[in-house]
């Protein structure tokens, strides 16, 4: 979306009158009628195979930018183009559609519920990980088989197999297969949360999720914020890398708390472990070095990459390679760890054997193991190739349902690396 259709909608929105109704065409003569309704309301009404489609967004003074992309990102979708250019009409016509009246009958689709999808499998042995202690013995965790976070009740902090017969220490052969399904859970720009690792948490939302960062500045700050029962005033300033499903990267420089201070690794490659607490704070409570890993060929930067972008479920290697250089253009080239680039590229190029959860490369065309078939493969069977057949097929099945639903009702579309 170019800004000259971005700065055209949020004028006609900020300077019509309330309920007012102006007709759009996009470049290549798709009409829209975009409603102001009222101050915080807005509506874009399309015509598709001779059906009306709605969208309504509401908005307040500090969201409206938002609403405002999510509703061109929507358009995008709808009309399967990209609306690079947007111009006022006289006049259009919808004389061919259904009325949106006659579709109110239909019934409203609704999203999976993740809490039925634990309950489905509560009686399965399930190996845990435990990321962050809540206290009291509870712990935001990583439940491998069922590729979820959830909060357990564990005896301690160290990874666990939980069982009808009780709990009993775990200990991980492969790190590579943790640290590629960690890497899958990422933050919902657009919505704020992701279904697969949102937890409740003293009345408040928390979010687990892994992002590529690279370290600003730190300080002190006055102002506290209250986290699990503790007061946190250590604030940094970092940069994160967004991806939008279009493959295209952008920077953010955000402010957020850390529970450890340290002091700032300006030219890092790390990932941090973030929790989004309540409606606007980031909390990083623990990292890894990727730019070491890399280094020791215990996790690569292009699984990382390879492995966060499976979110979107998009199976042109063209994608991936994009979203590689341009990351290496505009971080990696700049980090201390420079010296890796030649090596990324050349296993860009042989991706496979650099990438282990692979399965076929067809032209352009790649399959990617599903992050717990894989590890189940590795780990549990110690297998170097992906079974085909094995008990995680169940969960994997199903967890790409849940996502693929959700991924139709506008999720993950843009998200931190």
């Amino acid at each position: 979306m170019k800004e000259e259709s971005y700065q055209l909608v949020e004028y006609l929105i900020e300077k019509a009158n309330d309920g007012a109704t102006i007709p759009l065409l996009t470049e290549k003569g798709f009409p829209i009628l975009l409603i102001k309704e009222n101050s915080h309301t807005m509506v874009a009404i399309v015509c598709i195979n001779h059906e009306v489609k709605k969208i309504v967004k509401r908005f307040t003074k500090t969201t409206i930018h938002r609403a405002i992309y999510e509703i061109e990102t929507e358009l995008e979708d709808l009309t399967s183009q990209t609306i690079d250019e947007l111009r006022i009409a006289q006049g259009i016509s919808f004389d061919d559609c259904v009325p949106a009246r006659e579709q109110k009958t239909r019934p409203k689709p609704k999203l999976p519920s993740i809490e039925d999808y634990k309950m489905e499998f509560k009686n399965v042995e399930k190996h845990v990980i435990p990321l962050l202690s809540l206290g009291e013995k509870k712990y935001v965790s990583l439940i491998l088989e069922l590729g979820i976070i959830d909060v357990l009740e564990l005896p301690s902090a160290y990874p666990s197999i939980v069982s009808s017969n009780g709990v009993s220490q775990y200990k991980v052969k492969d790190t590579r297969t943790i640290y590629t399904m960690l890497s899958t859970f990422k933050l919902d720009i657009i919505h704020g949360n992701s279904p697969l690792s949102t937890v409740t948490i003293n009345n408040s939302n928390l979010t687990f999720f892994t992002a590529l960062y690279s370290e600003l500045d730190n300080s002190i700050e006055d102002k506290a914020i209250e986290f699990l029962g503790k007061k946190i005033t250590y604030k940094s300033k970092v940069k994160l890398f967004h991806i939008t499903s279009k493959g295209n990267l952008k920077i953010d420089e955000k402010e957020i708390y850390t529970i450890n201070s340290s002091k700032p690794d300006k030219n890092g490659i790390k990932i941090g472990f973030f929790v989004k607490y309540g409606e606007n704070n980031i909390i990083k409570f623990n990292e890894l070095n990727l730019g070491e890993l890399h280094e020791n060929n215990v996790f690569t930067i292009n699984e990382y990459v390879y492995s966060s972008l499976m979110i979107f479920d998009i199976d042109d290697y063209h994608f991936f390679d994009n979203i590689i250089m341009k990351l290496i253009n505009s971080y990696i080239a700049k980090s201390k760890y420079s010296k890796l680039t030649r090596d990324i590229i050349e296993r860009e190029v042989n991706i496979n054997y650099s990438i282990p959860f692979l399965i076929s490369n067809l032209g352009n065309k790649i399959k990617l193991a599903n992050p717990i078939v894989y590890w189940y493969s590795k780990e549990l069977l110690g297998i170097d190739e992906i079974c085909d057949s094995c008990p995680a097929y169940q969960f994997a099945e199903k967890i790409n349902n849940i996502l693929s639903t959700y991924r139709k009702f506008g999720y993950f579309r843009d998200v931190y690396l």
